[in-house]
C-alpha cells in the first residue's frame, strides 16, 4: 500500500458539458492530516471536482491521483464521502440504515456499526426513526456511513446546507474530532466561517478556476501586510471604492462592502475622503485581516 504523504493531486484538471467548461486546469494537493477547504460559491465547480475525484464523472483531461498513485477504483476504499443526498429510509432506525447501506459493498459487524454510531454521537439516539432525527443528526448518520470502512480520506460536500446554527456546530466539532484521531478531510462549502473555523488549508474557487490556495494563516496574514484592513459600508459602494482609490488607498469591493487596506490610524481620514463627495460611512470595522478579506479579493470582478 502506498503512504505517500500526498492524499490527493489533481493536475490540470478539466471537465466540460458541450461548451460549458465547469473545472478548468485545477491543481490542488491535499496532505495527510489536513483539513483543506475547497471554498466557493455555488456553482463554482466543487461538485464537478469531487465527481471526478470519485470517478462519477470521467475529467475532460488532466489527472487525478489518489493516495500518491494514478486513479484506479480500488483506491476508492480508502474513502469515505458524504454528499448531499443520502437516501436513507426514514421509516428505519439510524442504525438499521447504517447497516443496510453498509452491507451493500460487504458484511458490516454489529459492533463496527455501533462503533461508528458512538463516534459522532449518535449511540443514544441509534433505535430511533431516521426521520425523527434533526438536520444535523441526519448529517451525522451519513458520517457514520462513510466511517464504516474506516477510510484514511473523507471528502464532506456542504455538509452543513440546510441546517440551523446547533447542527452547523455539531457537524463543525465532528469534523475537528476526526481530524485529531487522524482523518484527512476535503470540505467543500460556500460558508467562510465554517472554512475559516476547521480547515488548515484552502483553495479558492471561481468559475471552476483556482484563483487562491495556500495554508489558511498564511493567506489570512496576507491579507492584512498592507496594514490594517478597514472593512466600510457605505449607500454608494462602487463609488465609495472609486473615492477611496483616487486617494491613493488599495481597495477591493466586494458584494456588501469596500475593504480598504490602510495604516492603522486612517479611519479618520478615510471617513473624510468620503464625507469630501457626500458619501456616508454607515459602518466600518478594522481587521488584521480575515477569509473573508481574502475570499473577496480572489473573486473580485476581473480578477483572474
Amino acid at each position: 500500500m502506498n503512504v505517500s504523504n500526498n492524499i490527493l493531486e489533481t493536475e490540470n484538471l478539466t471537465k466540460r458539458f458541450g461548451e460549458v467548461t465547469a473545472v478548468k486546469d485545477l491543481n490542488i494537493t491535499v496532505e495527510r492530516g489536513q483539513v483543506f477547504g475547497f471554498l466557493g460559491p455555488n456553482g463554482s465547480g466543487k461538485t464537478t471536482t469531487i465527481s471526478c475525484v470519485l470517478g462519477l464523472l470521467s475529467p475532460t483531461s488532466g489527472k487525478v491521483r489518489l493516495f500518491g498513485e494514478p486513479w484506479q477504483a480500488e483506491s476508492l476504499r480508502r474513502v469515505g464521502v458524504v454528499m448531499d443526498l443520502h437516501g436513507f429510509y426514514p421509516n428505519f432506525s439510524g442504525r438499521d440504515n447504517v447497516q443496510i447501506f453498509g452491507e451493500l459493498t460487504g458484511p458490516v459487524s454489529d459492533e463496527r456499526v455501533d462503533e461508528v454510531l458512538k463516534l459522532v454521537g449518535l449511540a443514544d439516539r441509534a433505535k430511533s426513526k431516521f426521520r425523527t432525527y434533526s438536520m444535523g443528526m441526519k448529517q451525522r448518520l451519513a458520517v457514520a456511513l462513510a466511517l464504516l470502512n474506516d477510510p484514511e480520506f473523507l471528502i464532506l460536500d456542504e455538509p452543513t446546507n440546510g441546517m440551523d446554527p446547533e447542527g452547523i456546530v455539531e457537524i463543525r466539532n465532528l469534523i475537528n474530532d476526526l481530524n485529531r484521531q487522524g482523518k484527512t478531510i476535503l470540505l467543500a462549502s460556500h460558508l467562510l466561517s465554517e472554512v475559516e473555523q476547521v480547515c488548515t488549508h484552502l483553495a479558492i474557487l471561481k468559475k471552476g478556476v483556482v484563483v487562491s490556495q495556500g495554508a489558511l494563516a498564511d493567506l489570512i496574514s496576507g491579507a492584512g501586510q498592507a496594514g490594517v484592513v478597514f472593512e466600510i459600508i457605505t449607500s454608494d459602494l462602487a463609488a465609495s471604492a472609486a473615492v477611496l482609490e483616487k486617494a491613493g488607498y488599495e481597495v477591493k469591493q466586494g458584494r456588501d462592502r469596500v475593504l480598504v487596506s490602510a495604516p492603522a490610524d486612517a479611519a479618520e481620514k478615510i471617513s473624510a475622503a468620503l464625507a469630501g463627495e457626500k458619501l456616508y460611512v454607515t459602518e466600518m470595522r478594522r481587521t488584521t485581516g480575515s477569509l473573508e478579506s481574502v475570499f473577496i479579493e480572489a473573486t473580485q470582478p476581473g480578477k483572474k
